[in-house]
């Protein structure tokens, strides 16, 4: 590891951010990113569970329950200690998600404090948090973005979107054009977004927002119990076991209406051989 996680803790609190290359390695991407990529080929319909859509962006669906080690990273012991030291006790993993930004994605610059309601509007929150990014392939478009130091005065005035602010805080843009395995660890006060493009690959990463204990809890956590042998204590209260969600899943509601992936109409097995006798007489 580069740094102690009092010298990450010292970073976040000066300039809203700490960057740790190599935090996970090619072997344990290895592991897991055939699965995810599988399941960004395949939209959540009807029972089969991939992704679910959102604009230009994918999200995977039931994403602690994709992989064991996905689990595992979520539950990392050095980002739960950072988060606790930066936090000042005990945290709960508070909205959660694997993703990818596609070509045309265009996120407004915004802060990360709040909480979603059931009608997804939002309720800002003067908390302090910190959010973990992992890059999950080498990144070198669509790139996270932070305003150094916004984390100190963004919050006061309780404004979600910054977008028509831009020209005060431009010039202290960081833009984190970083390879795979890279953590990028953050305040969720402060000001950030995704960079636009409009052209390339999509751009894939896990996202984790921490809290504490005693603040709104986030996002339905859907687990696969056979991942839950060796949970510690710790564990399951990051995993808030025995809590009630206080807010949706994130893009889509799991009880909201989605249209189908369009498919080819159905062809019957009568009309099938109907054509196959036609073509044989």
């Amino acid at each position: 590891m580069a740094f102690t996680s009092s010298e990450i803790v010292s970073r976040v609190e000066s300039e809203g951010y700490c960057v740790i290359p190599g935090f996970l390695s090619r072997d344990i991407l290895q592991r897991f990113m055939p699965e995810v990529y599988r399941r960004f080929d395949r939209q959540s319909f009807n029972g089969t569970i991939g992704h679910v859509r959102f604009h230009n962006q994918k999200y995977l669906q039931h994403t602690l329950a994709v992989h064991e080690e996905i689990l595992k990273l979520y539950l990392h012991p050095f980002i739960v200690e950072c988060s606790e030291r930066y936090i000042g006790g005990d945290v709960h993993l508070q909205d959660y998600r694997i993703y990818q930004n596609l070509e045309g994605c265009k996120m407004a610059w915004h802060v990360d404090n709040k909480q979603t309601l059931e009608d997804l509007s939002s309720r800002m929150l003067e908390n302090k948090g910190l959010i973990a990014i992992v890059y999950l392939h080498d990144v070198d478009h669509g790139a996270f973005e932070f305003v150094r130091s916004s984390h100190h005065w963004a919050w006061k005035e309780n404004r979600e979107n910054w977008n028509e602010r831009l020209g005060e805080f431009r010039d202290d843009v960081v833009t984190f054009n970083e390879l795979a395995g890279t953590l990028i660890l953050y305040d969720f006060r402060g000001i950030h977004r995704a960079q636009p493009f409009a052209r390339g690959l999509p751009r894939t990463a896990m996202f984790a927002q921490y809290a504490g204990v005693d603040w709104p809890t986030g996002e339905p956590i859907i687990l696969d119990s056979s991942m839950l042998c060796n949970l510690s204590p710790k564990d399951r209260c990051v995993l808030r076991f025995g809590r009630k969600a206080s807010s949706p899943t994130w893009p889509i509601p799991v009880d909201a209406d989605q249209r189908p992936p369009t498919v080819p109409a159905p062809v019957s097995w009568v009309a099938r051989k109907v054509k196959a006798i036609g073509r044989i007489s």
